[in-house]
Formats: structure tokens, C-alpha cells, sequence
């Protein structure tokens, strides 16, 4: 779906297809009408271990599925994910600490529940707010509101609200990402997250650039999946020859 051969830009039909390897077979597949991974994470880890008969030990996925709705799912089954989250690069990086108008940057004071702002303003406490996502799973955040922005020479830089600079604080949300930062330091982890690379991104890689399969040519989950299943097969019976060295 990347590419739009009409140039333009019109939307159209589309299908998010997730494939899970192990050893550098496919083990498993699912369609999804999702545009994004997120949500299609937990029914297609469910979905593989269903079909197997098996619950997986450890789980590697990219930053495309790092949610804190996940985190727990992974959390509750005692399955050791190593999946980084969305903004983990970014964050691993030192000019990120040099942003200083990136709340995550800004003293905290837990006790007074209050940030400080680059300007030396207080950022305090307003309301808890709780929301339901789409799947059902429920978030909580604390919402933070300067109320001095009027004058401060750096408003521009920092907020483009009329209200003032809000700033949102999940800490469940932190904590998990604090956990994911020191779990992905380790060596061990690290080479985990270069095997994933190696074995996911390798299927998509033959399919779409060796077979050149770039578009399905049914219509409907049901069909599609048909046809990716069959691709699946001749995919690992390829792998298989090359192991044996047929």
C-alpha cells in the first residue's frame, strides 16, 4: 500500500498482513484491516499459540507495537517481550536530552506534583483523566497546565495553545518504558532485536522484492489470507531446500 500507482492519492482497498517466524520459518500468519500494527499485536500472538497448541516463552516485535495496553498483555501472560516502543530511538539518543521544551526533559516534582518549565515557571497538577481506547483497554493521565505563559519569551517555542503549555503525564506508561530501556541494554536483548530484523523483515524482502509480489489479486480476508497462506508454504519449502541444500 506504499506505493499509489495512480499518483493520486486516492484511498484503496488494503490489507495489513502479519507474519510470525522462528528459526527463519513462518510459523504463522494473519490479515488485519487495521492501517497500524498496535492493535493487531495481541490477536495474532493469540492466534499463533491457538494454531500451535503452545504459549511462547519470549516474543521480539519492532517499535511499531510498542503500547502500554500491549506491555501488560505480555505482562499478564509472563511472557518476556522485547519490543521497543515508538519514540525508543529518538529517546536513546543524546540530542534528546538537548530538547529542552520536551516535557520528558523538564525537572518533575513528584511530591508537589508540579513541573518546571525552561522559563523557571511552575507547571502544576489540574485533572486525572481516564479514557477508554478503542479495544477496551483503559489509560490514565495526569494533565499539567502552565498558567504563566503570558509573556514568557520562549511561549512561541514551547506551545501554540492560547491556554498555555499542557503538558500529560502517564506513569504507567513511563514505568514501562523505563523497564524497556534497561531490558534492550543488555547484550542479549540487543542481538534478540537483530535476529528479529533478519528473520521478519527477510519474508517481506523475498515476497515483495525477489517474487515480486507487490499486490493481492483477491478481495476479502478470507481469500486474501488463501493467498498469502499459499505464498507461506512455498516460502518455508524454500527455506527447507535451503537448509538441506538442494
Amino acid at each position: 500500500m506504499k506505493e499509489d500507482h495512480m499518483l493520486n492519492g486516492q484511498l484503496k482497498p488494503g490489507y495489513n498482513i502479519q507474519v510470525g517466524t522462528e528459526n527463519n520459518f513462518v510459523i504463522g500468519y494473519d490479515v488485519f484491516p487495521n492501517p497500524t500494527d498496535t492493535r493487531t499485536f495481541i490477536p495474532h500472538l493469540e492466534n499463533v499459540q491457538n494454531r500451535l497448541k503452545c504459549t511462547f516463552k519470549t516474543v521480539i516485535a519492532d517499535a511499531g507495537y510498542g503500547s502500554e495496553e500491549n506491555y501488560d498483555y505480555l505482562e499478564e501472560k509472563e511472557i518476556m517481550g522485547v519490543v521497543k516502543y515508538p519514540s525508543y530511538e529518538k529517546e536513546t539518543k543524546r540530542s534528546f536530552k538537548k530538547k529542552i521544551f520536551n516535557a520528558e526533559n523538564w525537572k518533575y516534582d513528584a511530591e508537589q506534583k508540579e513541573y518546571t518549565c525552561p522559563c523557571g515557571n511552575p507547571v502544576p497538577y489540574k485533572k486525572t483523566v481516564t479514557k477508554k481506547n478503542e479495544s477496551g483497554y483503559m489509560q490514565t493521565y495526569e494533565v499539567y497546565r502552565c498558567d504563566n505563559c503570558e509573556g514568557c519569551p520562549f511561549r512561541a517555542l514551547c506551545t501554540k495553545s492560547e491556554y498555555g503549555r499542557m503538558v500529560q503525564r502517564n506513569e504507567h506508561w513511563l514505568e514501562q518504558k523505563a523497564k524497556v530501556k534497561e531490558l534492550l541494554s543488555t547484550d542479549e536483548y540487543k542481538r534478540l532485536m537483530k535476529k528479529r530484523s533478519t528473520e521478519c523483515e527477510t519474508v517481506f524482502g523475498q515476497i515483495k522484492g525477489n517474487l515480486h509480489f507487490r499486490r493481492f489479486y483477491l478481495r476479502g480476508n478470507e481469500k486474501v489470507g488463501t493467498e498469502w497462506g499459499l505464498l507461506m508454504i512455498g516460502y518455508d519449502f524454500k527455506q527447507l531446500a535451503r537448509m538441506m541444500n538442494v
